[in-house]
Order: C-alpha cells, then structure tokens, then sequence
C-alpha cells in the first residue's frame, strides 16, 4: 500500500492513544520530499538554526549569504570562520560549518553518499564530522533526505511537547510511531507552533 498523508496520520492516532483530538486540529501534513538543494548549502543553514528561533536564524543566514555573494565565495560553508561569527553564528557553529566545508572540498564522494544511506548510518557519518551532532544529523536526514522514521529526542521542543500531553495524560511512545517516527515529530512542534499544547 502506498504510503499517503492520510495514512499517516491514522498510523499515528492508531499508535499514540490520546492524541486524536490534538492530530485531527492540525492540518494534514504532507509527506517529506528529498531536497534538490545541494548539502554543502543545505547542512550549514540546519547548523545555524540549531537552538535559535526561525526569526533571529533568517536574519543571520539571510547576512551570511549575502557576505558570501560579496566575497563570491558561493555558499555560506565556504566563508572563513571569522566572516560567520561577523554575521552572528557562534563560533562553536562556525567550526561546525567549516568542517563541513573542509569534508566537502576534501571528500566529495562522502557527501553524495549519504543520499543512499539509511538513517543509522548516515547519523553515524554525519555526526562524524567535527561540530555536529545528533540533533543536526537528524534534521538533515528528515528535511533533506526525506528521512521517515526519525524522532530526534534530543530536540526541546519535542520533549517540551511529550512534557506538556502527559500533563494532559496523553503518554507518547515515539517507538510505536515507527515506520512515521519523523511525522509525529512534525506533528508535535505543529502543535507547539500553533499553541495547541
């Protein structure tokens, strides 16, 4: 059977007791798409999103693009650290994408790899690189390459999420969403987003 948004959903109200309600509020979420950006601009802007708002992280990303164009650099991942940390990435991020640049330059084949990869591997070898961790490699598997079976705990909006249904008595058990783990996920920061928690 061919998987559906529907279907989605219903595996997900099947497999979650309690959050029926809270689902059927929210608009049906489409399936995940692989991305036609290439990584090497993709990784860098999931690398400065990390633990900031969307507001605060499209100002820095959107003066990091512009300072590359002005430096005719190409991308955000091949500007030299200083030039990040001069458009508000910390430096913590800015090794983070230099890495990322480095592994680029120096093994191409390793970053088209990764679209063949499955989740457990591509997590492992993403997070491999210096400056990245879970949480990242997570939101790259799912965003990117369409990864549907990812729940990345490590995040704190989806903790904050589980926190606030089991005040409502709503226990979730990310495990029995599998093989839709990335979609409950989803869900559960709509339902952030939209104050529905």
């Amino acid at each position: 059977m061919k998987t559906t948004p529907a279907i989605v959903r219903q595996h997900l109200i099947d497999t979650q007791p309690g959050i029926d309600l809270l689902l059927l509020q929210l608009p049906e979420r489409g399936l995940l798409a692989a991305s036609e950006t290439p990584v090497i601009e993709a990784l860098p802007r999931i690398i400065i999103r990390q633990m900031l708002s969307l507001k605060a992280s499209a100002t820095i990303i959107e003066r990091a693009e512009q300072k590359a164009k002005a430096l005719g650099v190409g991308c955000i991942a091949y500007l030299p650290a200083e030039e990040l940390t001069g458009c508000g990435v910390s430096r913590s991020k800015a090794s983070a994408i230099n890495s990322v640049a480095h592994c680029h330059q120096t093994q191409p084949e390793r970053i088209d790899a990764w679209s063949q990869m499955n989740s457990a591997d591509l997590i492992k070898d993403v997070t491999q690189l210096k400056g990245i961790g879970p949480w990242t490699a997570s939101i790259l598997a799912m965003f990117h390459f369409a990864h549907e079976d990812l729940f990345p705990i490590q995040d704190s909006s989806l903790r904050k999420a589980m926190s606030l249904l089991k005040d409502q008595d709503i226990l979730i058990i990310p495990e029995r969403a599998q093989p839709y783990r990335s979609y409950l996920a989803c869900y559960l920061w709509d339902m952030l987003d939209q104050a529905r928690l």
